[in-house]
């Protein structure tokens, strides 16, 4: 649906479109070709992950054993109810009239959100450090002597960890840009008089935030619940 904007908060034309609702398309067009590229990239961890799982179902089940459901769980309904206050704030700028300015509305959504990022990657790098003092961390340290009843044979329960480690980690970088994002649009829309002018920007920067947080909606069942 087309949203017009009151005035006097309006979006700032540029080159070469002829209004706001051509450049808005335009821009969410470009997001998501950027997302697309990005699908493409993890899609092909996820088909990594589907082969060595098959070839060594014992180990992937030993493996989660040792990760906590209740750690991911909870980094789980953490994004989810940050993707839940961006929304709202697209939803906000979009829809607000001239006699009621959404903004601090707004601004508080995305602390928020950035709090709870912030909180997301406290719990993973803390479950991360355990791990690793288990000795749970891919390379000559890792401890292959808590495997040795659990059926998976020679070194594949190192493989489910070397998954678990860079897949993970690679969704935590792509949080700490959306982390960065997020805080960052706040900041404009505290600073600003004219909060339709970042209205694009707020909405891909949610774009992104929501795919990082479906890569991990993903990634919860396939490495916490292979035991469940």
């Amino acid at each position: 649906m087309n949203v017009r904007y009151s005035s006097p908060q309006t979006v700032p034309l540029a080159l070469p479109y002829d209004n706001a609702d051509q450049q808005r398309e335009a821009a969410v067009f470009g997001m998501w070709i950027f997302l697309a590229t990005e699908v493409l990239f993890f899609g092909s961890l996820f088909v990594a992950y589907i082969v060595y799982r098959y070839e060594f179902p014992a180990a992937f089940k030993a493996g989660s054993s040792h990760l906590s459901m209740m750690s991911g769980a909870v980094m789980t309904a953490v994004l989810l109810l940050g993707s839940l206050l961006v929304a709202i704030s697209d939803v906000l700028i979009r829809r607000h009239v001239q006699d009621s300015d959404p903004r601090k509305a707004i601004v508080r959504n995305l602390t928020i959100t950035t709090f709870l990022g912030v909180v997301f990657l406290s719990l993973e790098f803390y479950e991360w450090g355990q791990l690793i003092h288990e000795g749970s961390f891919p390379g000559p340290q890792f401890n292959l002597t808590r495997f040795a009843e659990s059926g998976a044979g020679g070194r594949s329960p190192e493989m489910f960890f070397c998954l678990f480690f860079f897949m993970t980690g690679l969704h935590a970088f792509h949080m700490i840009i959306g982390i960065a994002l997020v805080g960052g649009v706040g900041i404009a829309l505290y600073r600003t008089d004219n909060i339709a002018r970042h209205a694009n920007l707020l909405e891909n920067i949610g774009l992104y935030w929501h795919f990082v947080d479906i890569i991990w909606v993903f990634l919860f069942p396939l490495f916490y619940l292979v035991e469940a």
